[in-house]
């Protein structure tokens, strides 16, 4: 199995010449008189409505990498992005790279914004994040998602654990590139690739070290958006039914892995449908 199944294409961090910062300061356009740090853990990327989705990244990926879906779900629900740190505005923070103490501050965090009706969304590699989260709030007594959506990643109990973290830079960075999974602006550059491997190497060192444990099935939907095209077995997709007490709802849309390059507008329309079902 390919990089392509978790990695994701890779972008610098803000404060890099070339990348803005997309988490605002403040949120007066966004929601109304709430102030947003733009290092919080969790930050409104467009619209003002009341349902909300609470977006995490590909390996890799800030909130820069969410704002274009976020775009086309509003007006009909608020995308907020999982603000990780060790990229854009909270760039001078050290990577996590440890599994549990990262979903436990992102569940943490989470609690306070958890009124219904919200769901969570996980593209790539941050649909494990999406689900460890879920699992955590549940743990927490918090009102539980009306969905979870994830994109772009098989069952986590069957998933690929890519072996990149301790890979000499050379061949990091060689493999990615041949693998598609950066853009060519980060590709191109030694300058933005040295900023951001710390973080690629932390959310590959997460990703391989993943060692699933079983937990009680979540009392929400999953829906899987997939690739038509992507390689993956449709008993890969299928295999979120182990997570959920309802089937998985599978989308199958256009294009393969990358449907945040492909398919922005396909995945926006399934998290707007999910969204509809749930807000009075």
């Amino acid at each position: 199995m390919s990089v392509n199944s978790t990695a994701g294409h890779i972008g610098a961090p803000a404060g890099v010449p070339g990348f803005s910062d997309t988490c605002p300061s403040r949120s007066d356009d966004l929601l109304g008189v709430m102030t947003i740090n733009p290092r919080d853990w969790y930050v409104p990327l467009a619209g003002d409505a009341p349902a909300r989705v609470f977006a995490f990244p590909h390996a890799g990926a800030g909130t820069a990498r969410l704002v274009r879906l976020a775009k086309a779900v509003s007006p009909h629900a608020t995308l907020w992005g999982a603000n990780l740190p060790g990229r854009q505005a909270r760039l001078g923070e050290p990577p996590i790279t440890d599994l549990d103490e990262l979903v436990g501050k992102l569940a943490d965090q989470l609690t306070g914004l958890t009124r219904p009706p919200y769901a969570l969304f996980g593209y790539c590699g941050g649909a494990l994040l999406a689900l460890l989260v879920a699992r955590a709030l549940r743990d927490r007594g918090a009102p539980a998602p009306a969905a979870l959506i994830v994109a772009s990643y098989e069952a986590p109990d069957i998933a690929y654990r890519p072996r990149l973290a301790h890979l000499p830079s050379r061949l990091l960075w060689a493999d990615l590139i041949r693998q598609g999974a950066i853009g060519d602006d980060t590709a191109g550059d030694d300058r933005l690739r040295t900023v951001a491997e710390p973080v690629v190497r932390a959310d590959f060192s997460i990703l391989s070290d993943f060692r699933y444990a079983a937990a009680p099935p979540l009392e929400c939907p999953v829906i899987v958006c997939h690739g038509a095209d992507d390689p993956m077995p449709r008993g890969a997709w299928l295999g979120w039914r182990r997570q959920s007490v309802h089937p998985p709802r599978l989308r199958s849309l256009t294009g393969g892995h990358w449907l945040l390059d492909r398919a922005t507008d396909e995945v926006a329309a399934v998290i707007v449908e999910t969204m509809a079902g749930v807000t009075p």
